[in-house]
């Protein structure tokens, strides 16, 4: 290489700009690499480090499908060798193969490889699909408040009428008939009940509670429905501070997330309700040993009349995701055909 008391002024200039290019891409808050012709690391910034799924001195000067192998045949290979062969910029989503993260990426190509500009749009991903729930949520809201009234005027005229009419001894060989479209009648109603449950924008009143206390009050329920069934209630309930709650709406969630887990369950399987601090939040737990939530609907469980049971409105976990979004409380989940087991952390 030319020393540098023989370069000219030009190429002074162009050691300086090229300089100064890789010290703005070290220390670039978004990720980048450049990959050359052979699809071999050249460069990797400080961020794309933190980022990316190995480190860095096991990449720089190997191909990148040698040591991440599994983004052969993914839209990374594809847009890389497009970006090189045409020559021209690609920008696309993807979720890393090793990490799981969400990432926006844009590939500039020049005749020598390609840059790799990338940030983690996970968090943005995460807010959007919250903000798509909250607008169907808002939306169910507005049918369910448009409709309620307009549909429950008739329903309990026409109940009325037939019990009425079941009571007349002329009509008694259709009693059974009518009691059952009396049942039908009921559950159109409770499901415009629990559409305005969903649509509530904030809970009655929210204070200190015992979540604790509000389990063991609610146990006595619970047991006499899984005893029916020949199921079980266990309760593993640690020391936790009181909570900022609506302690009836808390209730109705215990109750809706403690009955599916019945539900899910064979006889003789049990239910496990247990609380305890991590990482100083207060989480409740509801573990079953059911079938396990079928994986085509685990992104979709929150939504309304998103179920996997046979009858199911598909309301009931909505309401419990509601519920929790009212009390400052987030729910996730693990499920496997072993048993899925729901967290419910309370964000105070």
């Amino acid at each position: 290489m030319e020393s540098l008391e023989n370069m000219s002024f030009l190429d002074e200039k162009r050691l300086i700009k090229h300089v100064d290019m890789q010290d703005v891409l070290m220390n670039m808050v978004k990720g980048c690499y450049y990959l050359n012709s052979k699809m071999e690391f050249v460069f990797i910034n400080k961020a794309a480090e933190a980022m990316i799924e190995k480190p860095k001195a096991e990449l720089l000067g190997a191909c990148m499908w040698d040591v991440l192998p599994n983004y052969i045949g993914t839209d990374v290979y594809k847009y890389y060798n497009k970006a090189y062969d045409e020559q021209e910029i690609q920008t696309f989503e993807i979720v890393t193969e090793y990490s799981k993260r969400d990432v926006e990426i844009r590939v500039i190509p020049d005749k020598n490889g390609i840059l790799s500009i990338f940030t983690d749009i996970t968090e943005k991903k995460k807010y959007e699909e919250e903000q798509m729930y909250i607008e169907k949520i808002r939306i169910i809201g507005e049918m369910a408040a448009g409709v309620a009234h307009e549909v429950r005027n008739p329903l309990t005229i026409v109940k009325g009428f037939l019990q009425v009419i079941s009571e007349n001894d002329d009509l008694s060989d259709y009693k059974d008939i009518f009691a059952l479209m009396i049942d039908e009648m009921n559950r159109v109603n409770n499901i415009i009940s629990e559409f305005l449950d969903i649509a509530k924008v904030k809970p009655n009143k929210i204070e200190f509670n015992d979540l604790n206390g509000i389990i063991k009050t609610l146990n006595p329920l619970l047991e006499t429905r899984a005893l029916k069934e020949n199921k079980f209630i266990h309760l593993e309930l640690s020391s936790i501070p009181t909570i900022k709650i609506d302690q009836n709406e808390i209730r109705q969630l215990l109750l809706n997330m403690v009955s599916n887990s019945l539900d899910a369950m064979k006889p003789h399987d049990s239910v496990v309700i247990k609380t305890y601090i991590k990482e100083g939040t207060v989480v409740l737990s509801i573990i079953d040993s059911g079938k396990g939530i079928p994986p085509e609907i685990n992104d979709r469980i929150s939504t309304p009349f998103v179920t996997s049971k046979e009858n199911g409105t598909g309301l009931g976990l909505a309401i419990c995701y509601a519920i929790a979004k009212r009390n400052n409380a987030t729910i996730d989940f693990v499920s496997s055909p072993d048993g899925t087991t729901f967290n419910i952390r309370f964000t105070h």
